[in-house]
C-alpha cells in the first residue's frame, strides 16, 4: 500500500480513537494526541511504499503500562457486551514483552501489516512462534493485541475474514501461559491459554512491522 492509502487509514483509525475516549484512556489530551497521530503520519511518508501481508494494514498501538487494560477492554464492545479482564491466577501485569522484541520510542507507534493467524488455527503459540519469526514478522505483544481489538472489534465475531488472537510477544517469566482474547461467556475476554494448547478459534496474531514517530 502506498503511504497515502495508509495515512487515510491512519486518520479514520485517529477518528475512531478519540470517538472512543482512547486518547483519555491513555492519559493524553485530545490536542497532544492529534500532534501524535500526526507525527506517526509523517514516519509513514517518510517510509514510501510498504509492502504489507496479513488482513489488518494498520492499528495504533501503545507502550505497556500507558493504559489501564480493564479500562481498555471495558472500550471493547462485541455480542452487545461490553470486554473484561480475565486471567486467575495472573494479572496483565505478571506479563512483558519478550527479548526478541524492541519496541519503538514514544508512547504510541503503528502496527502494519497485521494478521490475525489465521493460517495459524489448530497451531500451538510454541509452535505459531517458531513459524512467524520464520517468516520474518514479529508476534503481536498483549497490548498490541488489546489496541488492535479495541480498533478491530469485529476480529472477534467474523469468522469469514478474522479470528479471535493469541499474543506470544508477551509472556511471564518461566511461565507457559500466553495472552488471548476471545469471547468467553457471551463478552471479550482478555484471559489467557496454554502455549503447546491447540484451539480452532484462536490464531497467534504477528505484524510485518512497527513504525514509531519519525525523528525531529
Amino acid at each position: 500500500m502506498t503511504a497515502r492509502q495508509l495515512n487515510a487509514l491512519l486518520d479514520h483509525q485517529t477518528q475512531k480513537l478519540l470517538d472512543n475516549g482512547f486518547h483519555a484512556l491513555c492519559g493524553v489530551p485530545e490536542a497532544e494526541f492529534i500532534a501524535r497521530m500526526e507525527g506517526l503520519a509523517s514516519s509513514l511518508e517518510s517510509a514510501g511504499e510498504i509492502p504489507l501481508t496479513g488482513n489488518i494494514p494498520l492499528c495504533v498501538a501503545f507502550r505497556p503500562g500507558l493504559a489501564n487494560l480493564d479500562d481498555a477492554m471495558a472500550r471493547i464492545e462485541a455480542k452487545s457486551a461490553t470486554g473484561a479482564v480475565e486471567m486467575t491466577p495472573l494479572s496483565p501485569d505478571a506479563f512483558g514483552v519478550i527479548d526478541c522484541i524492541q519496541l519503538p520510542p514514544g508512547e504510541f507507534y503503528l502496527l502494519l501489516g497485521i494478521d490475525t493467524g489465521r493460517d495459524l488455527l489448530n497451531v500451538s503459540p510454541e509452535e505459531s512462534l517458531v513459524v512467524i519469526e520464520r517468516c520474518g514478522r514479529t508476534p503481536l505483544t498483549m497490548e498490541e493485541g488489546v489496541a488492535l481489538t479495541m480498533q478491530y472489534p469485529e476480529l472477534l465475531t467474523d469468522k469469514q475474514s478474522y479470528n479471535c488472537i493469541q499474543m506470544p510477544g508477551s509472556r511471564k517469566a518461566g511461565d507457559q501461559r500466553v495472552p488471548s482474547i476471545w469471547v468467553s461467556k457471551g463478552r471479550p475476554r482478555l484471559g489467557w491459554c496454554w502455549d503447546r494448547n491447540v484451539h480452532s478459534w484462536l490464531g497467534s496474531a504477528s505484524a510485518a512491522l512497527r513504525l514509531g514517530e519519525a525523528a525531529s
